[in-house]
């Protein structure tokens, strides 16, 4: 409700504004005065105030229409004097930025054309003057076009805070399913790894006694297949806890360290890993590295499970905007043929589904099969590379609508200068007006850059004036109007090109060069300086002086617009590492809650079903079948009892369900 409130002051104080202000300066300004306010036009004029501030009230819901509302009511213009107009005027412009925030682009172009249209058809009814119909299309003009620019820069600024609220509640979805989704997972592999051979012994030990008087031979054969049978469960499951020790921090470090620690690790288990990271990829983290992390992780255990002992290469590379990864080993096939059901009977074959979701997942392929030039098995993932946009950028890069809008705004700024100074020399002044301008296309990418080349565009109004090609009140007008391009550049390095301690001397760079152009205007048009230098070479030491205080004078309006950039500059990080620390503490709670969980379920297997393994090998070396069934029994127990705590802690999970998932013969020899 409060926020509802305040959402309705917030939309409706501009509005109350303009109706104060307008209603202060016509007709309360012109009645203080004491001049007479026809009966009709005060009429009209209420009526024109009243119309644009209740429409300009719905330009969030509707900015299109209340944009071409309020222009059709500033035809009344041709009833009342300009002043009677300062609210619909503003009205329009503010609806239109709306229209640029809320709507596409070509839309907000669109209505921006439309506006200046109606400009120019209002002024040819006014005017007779070409100069006069002229300014008016280039004012209109260059105040559209700031208002479309500054409106798409704002939309692109919301459109970046949605994708980093669309990121961050992604993060807490994750995050709220981390140790469900790191049960489900373990599930799925303490049954792969481990129940196929403890149900082999227990099912082995009871043919044996049920037939061990007509076949005494049986017991011996239960009794070695049950010690393979415990030896591998063991091997089997220390393998899995050995990838559940990775630590919770492993996920913030480099892909070459952490996957140097996952081979060293399967190193100790009898697998022969060698690693070939180019120097790109070693330091990479976020979501390529954890994605190539993992499929690293599940081709070694399945090349661990498949093919024990062979020899596994990992290979990391960077390639055309991507990451190229290949984990191959040489023993996979003959694994296969020596034991053709081990590839059946272990395994669930949502190892590979698992590696190309994580590849998928980022816009990525992934192959696994076979190797062709060799005996073995091959996993080739191609991952996009973050970065790669970055480095294939083109050397003079696109422009956005809003610098484009900035610069035809900037630009038209001057011509209209001279327009007013002296028409005849209005074409002249296009060319330096555009030239001057056009670098801020890219202010943002480049902003010393860019500041530099509108700083030496500068000198252009008085070289021109120098050889004669432009006259001394056009260079002027050039000069003083195209110093916004001069700020606009200057706001564009506090913003963009690092924290304020290293762009402070942008301040006095911008104003000594406005103070030397405009020293250059002055004496090359025969001015004030020059008469008051003297002339010749003893002249010198008053331009100096004259062109230090001009620059400390300019000086101060030129640290206003610094400042002004720093503080957007500011305002952006300070609203992006909040982001960043949301979304960062998000995506570490659910690393934290993943790495617990992998904690606990290793703790319980080495507690319970661990130990009853171990027992199993124990009594089966001694020649106890009994006791080797019965450690075996009591070992599917509690893996049966693990498995059913890890299955019912998952919400979309029912008792029935995790029950009947429980392969039968494991429920019968139980």
């Amino acid at each position: 409700m409060i926020v509802a409130i305040m959402g309705h002051i917030r939309n409706w104080l501009l509005p109350v504004l303009l109706a104060v202000v307008q209603l202060s300066v016509w007709p309360g300004l012109t009645l203080l005065r004491g001049e007479a306010v026809a009966a009709p036009q005060l009429a009209v004029g209420l009526a024109v105030t009243a119309s644009a501030v209740a429409v300009l009230g719905v330009r969030r819901r509707f900015p299109v229409a209340a944009t071409l509302t309020i222009e059709a009511v500033t035809v009344a213009e041709f009833v009342v004097p300009d002043e009677a107009l300062l609210a619909a005027v503003v009205a329009g412009v503010v609806a239109l930025y709306r229209v640029a925030v809320l709507r596409p682009t070509g839309t907000a172009v669109l209505v921006a054309s439309v506006l200046t249209g109606s400009a120019v058809l209002r002024s040819l009814q006014r005017y007779d003057s070409p100069v006069d119909i002229g300014g008016e299309a280039l004012v209109s003009l260059a105040i559209y076009a700031a208002t479309v620019g500054a409106g798409h820069g704002r939309r692109q600024w919301l459109a970046g805070r949605r994708a980093a609220e669309r990121e961050l509640a992604r993060a807490e979805a994750v995050r709220g399913t981390a140790a469900t989704t790191e049960r489900h997972r373990l599930a799925r592999e303490l049954h792969d790894v481990s129940a196929h051979h403890l149900t082999s012994v227990v099912v082995t030990a009871d043919a044996a006694r049920r037939l061990g008087d007509r076949r005494p031979e049986l017991t011996a054969e239960a009794l070695r297949l049950a010690a393979e049978g415990g030896r591998e469960t063991v091997a089997a499951l220390h393998r899995l806890v050995t990838v559940m020790r990775s630590s919770a921090a492993d996920e913030e470090s480099p892909l070459e360290e952490r996957v140097a620690e996952l081979a060293a690790g399967f190193e100790r288990l009898g697998q022969r890993v060698s690693l070939d990271l180019a120097p790109g990829p070693a330091g990479l983290t976020g979501q390529v590295a954890e994605a190539a992390f993992g499929i690293v992780r599940e081709a070694l255990t399945n090349a661990l499970r498949y093919a024990p002992g062979a020899a596994v290469r990992v290979v990391v590379r960077d390639g055309d905007g991507a990451l190229d990864l290949l984990v191959e080993d040489d023993g996979a096939a003959q694994a296969a043929a020596r034991a053709p059901e081990a590839r059946q009977g272990l395994g669930s074959g949502r190892g590979t589904a698992g590696m190309r979701d994580r590849a998928a997942g980022l816009g990525g392929t992934l192959e696994a099969g076979p190797r062709r030039d060799a005996p073995g098995w091959s996993v080739r993932a191609r991952l996009p590379h973050p970065s790669a946009a970055v480095r294939h950028r083109p050397a003079l890069p696109s422009a956005s609508w809003a610098d484009t809008a900035t610069v035809l705004a900037v630009a038209a700024l001057p011509v209209v200068a001279v327009l007013i100074e002296r028409p005849a020399a209005t074409a002249a002044a296009c060319l330096p007006a555009v030239l001057h301008a056009l670098p801020l296309l890219w202010r943002r990418r480049a902003p010393w850059t860019v500041l530099l080349l509108v700083s030496a565009s500068a000198w252009i109004p008085p070289v021109a004036l120098a050889y004669g090609l432009l006259p001394s009140d056009v260079a002027w007008s050039l000069a003083v109007a195209g110093a916004c391009a001069e700020c606009v550049a200057l706001h564009a390095v506090a913003a963009f090109a690092g924290p304020a301690a290293h762009t402070w001397p942008a301040i006095l760079a911008t104003a000594g060069g406005a103070a030397l152009t405009a020293v250059a205007l002055d004496v090359f048009g025969g001015g004030t300086l020059e008469a008051e230098a003297g002339g010749g070479g003893e002249g010198l030491p008053f331009l100096v002086f004259f062109a230090l205080f001009l620059t400390v004078f300019l000086a101060l309006p030129m640290a206003g617009v610094w400042g002004s950039g720093v503080f957007v500059r500011r305002r952006r990080e300070r609203v992006t590492r909040r982001e960043d620390s949301a979304l960062t503490a998000a995506v570490w709670s659910a690393v934290v809650e993943a790495y617990e969980e992998r904690q606990r379920i290793a703790a319980e297997l080495r507690q319970a079903v661990l130990r009853h393994a171990d027992d199993v090998v124990v009594h089966a070396e001694r020649g106890d079948l009994d006791g080797a069934a019965e450690q075996a029994r009591a070992g599917l127990a509690a893996m049966r009892e693990l498995l059913a705590v890890l299955r019912r802690t998952q919400p979309s999970t029912k008792p029935e369900e995790v029950s009947s998932s429980q392969p039968e013969q494991i429920r019968r020899s139980a």
